[in-house]
């Protein structure tokens, strides 16, 4: 009785007779019990859910995301390159041209005559956007983006660039494949000219990227 009156500080308590609190003890094990074998039963159901999830795929889930926009046309608009983004603008300062448009298209390679290239447009291409830009020590770059009837069209005008390298003396560097392939070539022609050129298509959609400079320029 001492610890319940400190406990209390002095209240008098009453206690319910001895059959009533062993009543009431009997009723608060039971009790106990009960809640254990239902913790019991429901840590065995998050057990068995748990391990359900883990051997079951979840359902509803959506399939994997796929690329199929267009990186060359946004929002209806021809994404030509800014000056700034054409490689080497560090050391070239590009500017773009006042003409931002031509009509030389593929296999076509090479400006001002190197490489063959020639100005004509792409029978098999339906439209072709073309920029020019100009940069220091007589260098020159572009970038050209065409639309055709089908990748398979698309795909054949790339081998058709390709050839052309080749026979001017410049060599792929790297590919990748995927949704977006694309290829990298490098060498210098026949008059001493540099040549850099990137391809890549989206379905039937390419892009090229030339960039040619004097070999000690």
């Amino acid at each position: 009785m001492a610890e319940v009156e400190e406990l209390l500080e002095g209240v008098p308590v009453r206690l319910a007779p001895a059959q009533a609190v062993r009543a009431r003890g009997e009723r608060r094990r039971a009790r106990q019990r009960l809640g254990g074998a239902a913790v019991v039963v429901v840590a065995a159901v998050a057990v068995g859910v748990g391990s359900w999830a883990a051997q079951s795929p979840p359902r509803d889930t959506p399939p994997a995301a796929t690329r199929t926009e267009n990186p060359f046309v946004v929002g209806g608009v021809v994404r030509l390159l800014p000056a700034n983004s054409v490689a080497y603008f560090k050391t070239r300062a590009w500017t773009a041209d006042a003409v931002t448009s031509d009509s030389a298209g593929l296999p076509s390679v090479g400006l001002d005559g190197v490489c063959g290239g020639t100005v004509g447009a792409d029978p098999a291409a339906g439209q072709q956007f073309a920029r020019t830009y100009t940069g220091k020590g007589g260098a020159r770059a572009r970038h050209r983006i065409a639309e055709y009837a089908d990748s398979g069209l698309a795909q054949d005008a790339i081998r058709g660039m390709d050839h052309r390298l080749a026979q001017c003396g410049v060599r792929q560097t790297g590919e990748g494949g995927g949704d977006r392939p694309w290829v990298q070539y490098a060498g210098t022609t026949g008059d001493g000219t540099q040549l850099r050129v990137s391809l890549e298509r989206a379905g039937a959609w390419v892009s090229v990227v030339e960039i040619q400079f004097a070999a000690r320029s």
